[in-house]
């Protein structure tokens, strides 16, 4: 990890510990992005942290709930904008956090799950050390999957370095029957077909 991000990250997992306590809501977060392929050993550069995250209501419909989080957020200093998508929209929901100036600007976007497998794959986090701080990412199958749908260039690339040297923790023929539970099969498909033609 790049030694900016440390203090960064440490910040964004106080805030999000402390607004589960103050708001009286447990919210549920793991790493996504470029910093969990890297921490799962591909080389990438960023200059974002990304989450996805989740809670009981979840914003997505709480309005209420939404507005005390923003709330929370900005009387600690933060600049706090909801991003809410149209009906159609594949991000229906996204907070985008800015920390305070001695943060050097950085801060985070945390996509709201919105599918039953996006819960899943929270569930399914992995806790690791980072920078001397403990941390939970994506398991790289769910990681690989999020990718998969959101199937932008960066993601694809994403993808395709995490399946050239996989972590051990990634079992291949679990993540085929994952993505192909997810109507994702064809993108996984395609994505191995250009890796054994670059071999």
């Amino acid at each position: 990890m790049e030694p900016q991000f440390a203090p960064a990250l440490r910040k964004l997992q106080q805030l999000f510990g402390a607004a589960s306590h103050k708001l009286s809501r447990t919210i549920d977060y793991a790493l996504i992005g470029g910093l969990s392929v890297a921490a799962w050993g591909v080389v990438r550069a960023t200059q974002d942290i990304d989450f996805l995250a989740d809670c009981e209501p979840s914003p997505i419909s709480d309005l209420d709930f939404r507005n005390q989080l923003k709330s929370y957020l900005e009387r600690q200093h933060c600049k706090v904008e909801w991003r809410v998508g149209d009906y159609d929209d594949p991000v229906p929901l996204l907070l985008r956090l800015s920390l305070p100036r001695s943060f050097s600007g950085l801060g985070a976007d945390v996509l709201w799950a919105h599918k039953r497998w996006h819960r899943d794959a929270l569930a399914r986090s992995v806790a690791i050390i980072v920078s001397r701080q403990r941390v939970r990412l994506l398991h790289p199958e769910d990681l690989i999957l999020l990718k998969l749908d959101a199937g932008g260039p960066q993601d694809i690339a994403d993808v395709e370095g995490l399946l050239t040297d996989p972590p051990p923790e990634l079992n291949l023929a679990r993540l085929k029957e994952s993505a192909a539970r997810l109507r994702l099969g064809k993108s996984l498909e395609k994505c191995l077909r250009e890796l054994n033609g670059k071999n």
